[in-house]
């Protein structure tokens, strides 16, 4: 995604038109500021292992640690990979190889932020849909990363799904002869998670023998639990607390590499365990309850 320095005392929305377009963010705003004094107090059965800083030796210890055995939609945010920054392995790919392989079993469910082109819309999806991918600095290989994910999860027996992207999106988000629009793309990917995460829970529960959890895989803005007032619209995390009655756990995923490049992660107050990653240790901040950031080590 472009990258901009966001100012975080700066009005309402400005920032967005600045720094954000297409899937997601590059760094939790809310982040920025101390959880939200309104935030409720921690559920006596919400994970308790992880205080700020703690370490794992790998990203499954990690999981099994921070997710309560209650959960029933876990939204993993990243911060997104781009070609103007380190080409390590992206969140996404340590996600299939490392995440899965851990909490496959338990997962029903994998929505991915991620849509397939609608042929019906002809040129304009395409051309729409790669104006998008220039504008973010979308590496090629996202796209086969999604692949082998939507690959991996229907080994395991886990239901994929992408967006649902209509012909009228395509002219909102990516108009002919304009610029991307950031807040029309960050409408489009809310209203779509939000709609495939309520309609996976409400399938999954009419099954007497589901698998528990839900996954959701995209942008670290829209699985926000304690949203800034300003950027709450684009965060499906309270909609879906509701749906399935305060079980949602929000994990950022962070790669060290990439968070060392960007302005906005660097004023975090989980940036500390950036500056301290290494090459074995899987670090965890926990934010607040049922919400943390994981720090992926460094690559050798």
């Amino acid at each position: 995604m472009p990258a901009p320095e966001i100012d975080y005392r700066c009005g309402v929305r400005c920032w967005l038109v600045l720094a954000l377009a297409a899937c997601g963010k590059d760094a939790t705003p809310s982040a920025a500021v101390p959880i939200a004094p309104h935030e409720p107090p921690a559920r006596a059965d919400a994970a308790t292992a992880s205080a700020p800083g703690s370490t794992y030796p790998d990203l499954a210890a990690a999981l099994h640690a921070i997710v309560p055995a209650d959960a029933r939609v876990i939204g993993f945010g990243e911060l997104h990979s781009r070609t103007d920054r380190a080409q390590v392995p992206s969140a996404l790919a340590r996600f299939t190889s490392d995440a899965l392989p851990a909490i496959g079993d338990q997962l029903s469910d994998l929505i991915v932020e991620t849509w397939i082109v609608d042929g019906k819309c002809g040129s304009a999806a395409v051309e729409a849909t790669a104006k998008i991918a220039v504008t973010t600095r979308r590496p090629t290989e996202t796209k086969s990363e999604i692949a082998q994910l939507a690959e991996a999860a229907r080994a395991k027996g886990i239901q994929p799904h992408a967006m649902r992207v209509g012909c009228a999106d395509y002219d909102k988000v990516a108009p002919k002869g304009k610029d991307v629009d950031a807040e029309a793309m960050l409408t489009l990917t809310t209203r779509e998670l939000t709609r495939i995460g309520t309609e996976a829970v409400a399938h999954r529960d009419k099954e007497p023998q589901h698998r528990p959890w839900i996954a959701i895989y995209g942008g670290a803005l829209h699985n926000d639990r304690f949203p800034d007032a300003a950027i709450a619209e684009w965060s499906y995390a309270a909609t879906l607390d509701a749906a399935t009655h305060d079980k949602v756990v929000e994990i950022d995923l962070i790669v060290a590499e990439l968070a060392e490049a960007d302005a906005a992660s660097k004023k975090q107050p989980w940036y500390a365990l950036v500056e301290h990653a290494d090459a074995k240790s899987v670090q965890v901040w926990k934010r607040g309850d049922r919400s943390f950031v994981v720090i992926f080590p460094r690559t050798p």
